[in-house]
């Protein structure tokens, strides 16, 4: 018998044993299978879903239209329209960082993109986000066309089309209406931006960015392994921002431009019944539109550093001396006080004398022999110099106080200046803090400590015109919403008003329409057939300066028509010389714009 073989009843039970061995790992290898699936599918099953679906759909989000500026009558300022903007989406990005750099190079040399921008952009979110991370806005088609040839080569670079704002003109209203732009590192950190919303930024923008900004919507694609869209899911439609009334007449405000050209200073048109600001210029003017889209360090310091200060909102901002138009507070102040009356004469010879200084009259020889209406008329220096006198320092401060002066005009646009206006000096204890008598006489004449705004100078004159009342700048009218009608209205405030008796007011009024019409400063801003009144300001902005070498600051300030004002026109030349040769003629321009159809008019039946 041989020893190695195994009875039949020993083979069976080790074929038996090596059967229920294999069976019992098939069984526990069923059970792992069967268990892991079980993980898989109820533990982990809502996570691998959701990352399945993240492969496959994307959520695009719709940037809302912002909201529209319109003029008075209903005419866009500003509109949208739409644009192409370069996005990266972090998650679509290749992960291998060298082929990621590579993509980026391409972009960056087809589209003549700084590589350092792209690389900046990629890097500020999570390297999972899918929300787009916008780059360049106002993409050309040429540009659009070239990302499209290379997209199998570009992952995670796309064009969205997104509403962008469209100006009339590149320098149109660049103060009063001000920019959009990308929310900064501050404004995101407020908590109620997202990283690539458009935020007003300055001007109008700025202060009703609350309306004007819509909510964006959305919408959720299929994809298919290239990324390319195959259908939308799911699409929630964008509510565009409120849509905004102004106080301002688009073409006033194109006119003020044109007739400003060529000059630094600033232009103010307002109503004097109401203290609408119907136009406003600030020259020169920065370009909006540079300012929409991504400025780079070089372009952005140009413009701060540039001399002639383009972002300098000169309406608001610059304070200069009034010069001869502040004549017209003296001459308000001394006559409600009963120091002046129209019968009042002086002899100009051109020079006054006061201790052992001497001040000079504008014009060589002086004026001769002049009443308080021909003084005003001929802008004497030399009768005001002794008015200022007569009426006082203290009295001339109250009553350029109450004119608004030294004060802001409340005007809903941030950095307004508050001008100043000296007051004499009090005697405090032991020490004497004289005001000495030249400081009344320059001041009489505008000149000396006394600085305004243009904007004050347009509320003195709608006070003037309209018999003392002061009101408070006002640029918007109302915020309406097409769901839900107006959510918000500005009726218009009064913030002051000037007592004077009504003898005085009709002797000013009509002393400033002789300024225009009766061969005084004003004559170069006369208009046949329409009552203007006016004052003219030569404004010296250093000692002995002289206008015919552009030293001196040229103002005039105007209203029409004489008895029933409808509209001031203040006009500022920096540095334009006199106020009558320069400043005058640009009002013209302005005023025959207003009055188009009137003077047209009188044009025709003359």
């Amino acid at each position: 018998m041989n020893p190695r073989r195994l009875p039949p009843s020993d083979r069976r039970d080790a074929g038996q044993k090596r059967v229920v061995a294999i069976a019992a790992a098939v069984m526990v290898a069923f059970l792992v299978i069967v268990g892991q699936l079980w993980y898989l599918q109820v533990l982990e099953g809502g996570r691998f879903l959701d990352a399945s679906d993240k492969n496959r759909t994307r959520v695009r989000p719709i940037a809302a239209p912002r909201g529209i500026l319109f003029d008075r009558h209903g005419a866009p300022l500003v509109d949208n329209r739409p644009a192409f903007t370069l996005s990266l989406i972090p998650r679509e990005l290749d992960r291998d960082v060298e082929r990621r750099n590579a993509a980026l190079g391409r972009v960056a040399s087809l589209l003549q993109i700084s590589y350092e921008e792209l690389v900046e952009a990629a890097d500020k979110v999570s390297p999972d986000s899918l929300s787009p991370v916008r780059v360049r806005r106002g993409l050309t088609l040429e540009d659009v066309a070239k990302v499209e040839e290379w997209k199998l080569e570009l992952p995670g670079v796309i064009v969205e089309v997104e509403p962008q704002r469209a100006y009339p003109t590149r320098r149109f209203a660049a103060h009063l209406l001000g920019y959009v732009r990308e929310a900064n590192d501050d404004q995101l950190k407020q908590g109620r931006y997202r990283r690539g919303d458009m935020v007003g930024q300055s001007g109008l923008e700025r202060l009703l960015d609350e309306y004007l900004r819509g909510r964006d919507g959305g919408e959720q694609i299929e994809v298919d392994a290239l990324g390319r869209p195959i259908r939308t899911i799911k699409q929630t439609e964008p509510q565009p921002g409120a849509q905004v009334y102004t106080t301002l007449d688009r073409r006033i405000q194109e006119a003020a431009e044109r007739a400003l050209e060529g000059h630094a200073g600033a232009v103010v048109v307002m109503d004097p019944r109401s203290g609408d600001v119907l136009a406003m210029v600030s020259a020169p003017a920065f370009e909006v539109d540079r300012f929409t889209s991504t400025i780079d360090r070089a372009a952005w310091l140009k413009v701060v550093q540039d001399p002639a200060h383009p972002l300098l909102n000169r309406v608001i901002q610059s304070q200069y001396a009034p010069g001869s138009v502040f004549k017209i507070v003296v001459a308000a102040a001394g006559l409600q006080e009963g120091t002046l009356t129209p019968m009042d004469r002086t002899h100009c010879n051109g020079e006054f004398h006061l201790g052992a200084w001497t001040f000079k009259d504008w014009k060589e020889g002086g004026h001769g022999g002049v009443d308080l209406r021909r003084a005003i008329v001929q802008s004497c220096n030399i009768f005001f110099y002794q008015a200022g006198l007569r009426v006082g320092g203290s009295t001339i401060a109250r009553y350029a106080n109450q004119f608004g002066f030294g004060a802001a005009t409340g005007v809903d646009l941030p950095g307004e200046k508050l001008g100043l206006i000296p007051h004499p000096k009090i005697r405090q204890g032991k020490k004497a803090a004289t005001w000495h008598a030249g400081e009344t006489v320059n001041m009489s004449i505008g000149q000396g400590q006394v600085l305004v705004t243009p904007m004050q100078v347009a509320r003195f004159m709608s006070a003037v015109a309209n018999g003392g009342v002061l009101w408070k700048p006002r640029l918007v009218q109302r915020v309406e919403r097409l769901e839900r009608g107006v959510v918000w209205s500005d009726p218009g405030k009064v913030n002051g008003h000037v007592e004077l008796s009504p003898l005085v007011w009709a002797f000013l009024r009509q002393s400033l329409w002789s300024v225009v019409n009766e061969g005084g400063t004003g004559a170069a801003a006369r208009i046949p057939g329409l009552d203007i009144a006016g004052k003219t300001g030569t404004a010296q902005t250093i000692a002995n300066s002289r206008a015919d070498k552009g030293q001196d600051h040229a103002w005039f300030a105007a209203f029409a028509p004489l008895n029933d004002p409808e509209v001031v026109v203040i006009v500022l030349a920096e540095g334009g010389g006199k106020g009558g040769q320069v400043a005058a003629p640009i009002a013209r321009k302005i005023l025959q714009s207003i009055f188009m159809e009137k003077v047209a008019a009188i044009e025709i039946l003359g």
